[in-house]
């Protein structure tokens, strides 16, 4: 069966990758591992498509030392034994291209890890995820991290007019065929050639017109829920286009969100922040999110776009207040830190008929007095007069604790 275009034109040397000029200018780590043929293991970080296994394959061949690909998330332990024991016999080193390494489990990790530390492999690992984050700190910490970059347009026209030159294709496509292709794409190189793949298998002998790609394109490629961390990229600026009160970006931010097609993640995101930064400015919207994220479950894509797009400007339009969010941050830390202090005794369980001998007495049932308020003392002696929580400056706000002073002077 012949390849796909994509492994067709994947690079073999790292002077013919496209893009990610900051990792390949001369003076750069890999420039300098090539041109002094020396071997270290490395981490290439970055969203999918963009050229992470071919940078990793084209070094390995630059450097002329053997290798094995190894998938964590689909190969076997097996196979990661049968490639150590080849390393094990090669007298110029053996590079492991370990594509998602951050799926790469325990056991497989106790394999590897020996052979990594005594320098008889090294890894040239991939990862669409934050390796801080998701890789085990025993791999990170042998690993140089590289970082690619986002392809822009430009990168991905000019590096298909480069690569599409050293093939014979059957179709005919001309420079503006391939501009709309790489600006559709959204600088997913690999969703690029793929295309032209389709294109060429599918019309044979015909000039690509853009009726043609508009069949094979049926929208832009956008990022899923699958397409790692870019993907919680927009997650983030949506929350935070959502607590400035942008009502434009958070839109924006709405509709790439939308186009992905993860009705669960984005809800779990508006729940999540309306209580975080709407809070006590505007109770009622935090069950207005709830309510409308359910009824966007209801009716499904794409009735669901126009009750998001309603709430998140309702959102961006409200009083802010993360007063709640500040109160319960500053006190999950002073639990943390030690401060378990005994609960005063005239709070503690009282349901018994022994509590009074052990002092467990003294409470004052709030309903009993003028507004069900009494003043006691509810805070460990400790930390009598902590203030976790501390009022924003809102209406609402403002008003419950107008109301709560005058409950106190009353008293």
């Amino acid at each position: 069966m012949k390849l796909p275009l994509a492994a067709v034109l994947r690079p073999t040397s790292i002077k013919d990758v496209i893009g990610q000029s900051h990792l390949l200018n001369e003076g750069s780590l890999l420039h300098r591992m090539v041109k002094t043929k020396s071997l270290f293991s490395l981490i290439f970080y970055g969203p999918p498509g963009i050229g992470k296994t071919s940078i990793a394959l084209a070094l390995a061949h630059d450097l002329s030392i053997p290798y094995a690909i190894y998938n964590a998330t689909i190969d076997k332990k097996e196979q990661l034994v049968n490639i150590i024991d080849l390393a094990k016999r090669s007298d110029s080193g053996y590079i492991v291209i370990l594509e998602e390494v951050h799926r790469l489990n325990r056991d497989k990790q106790d394999i590897l890890l020996p052979y990594l530390e005594k320098g008889i492999v090294y890894v040239f690992a991939t990862t669409t995820e934050n390796p801080y984050f998701t890789i085990n700190p025993s791999i990170r910490s042998r690993c140089q991290i590289l970082e690619l970059t986002p392809l822009t347009q430009n990168d991905i026209y000019l590096g298909l007019k480069k690569r599409l030159a050293t093939v014979e294709l059957k179709i005919k496509i001309d420079d503006e065929i391939l501009q709309m292709i790489a600006k559709q794409t959204n600088g997913d190189l690999r969703a690029s050639i793929n295309i032209i793949d389709i294109l060429n298998k599918l019309y044979a002998n015909e000039p690509i017109n853009k009726n043609i790609l508009k069949d094979v394109m049926q929208q832009s490629y956008t990022l899923s829920a699958d397409y790692g961390d870019e993907y919680y990229d927009i997650k983030s600026a949506f929350h935070k286009s959502l607590r400035g009160s942008d009502p434009d970006a958070a839109i924006y931010y709405l509709a790439r969100l939308l186009i992905a097609g993860d009705l669960e993640s984005l809800s779990r995101r508006l729940i999540a922040m309306v209580y975080e930064d709407i809070g006590l400015a505007n109770p009622q919207l935090c069950s207005r999110v709830i309510g409308a994220c359910n009824a966007a479950k209801e009716v499904g894509f794409p009735e669901c776009k126009q009750i998001f797009a309603a709430i998140t400007i309702e959102i961006c339009l409200s009083p802010k207040s993360n007063s709640a969010c500040m109160a319960i941050m500053e006190s999950l830390q002073d639990v943390k830190t030690g401060k378990n202090y005994s609960i005063p005794l005239h709070l503690k369980d009282q349901s018994y008929k022994s509590a009074s001998k052990l002092g467990r007495t003294g409470y004052k049932y709030p309903h009993d007095y003028k507004n069900a308020y009494v003043k006691q003392q509810y805070l460990p002696k400790e930390l009598v007069n902590t203030n976790y929580y501390k009022m924003n400056n809102n209406p609402l706000e403002l008003k419950m604790n107008e109301y709560l002073d005058r409950l106190k002077k009353e008293f």
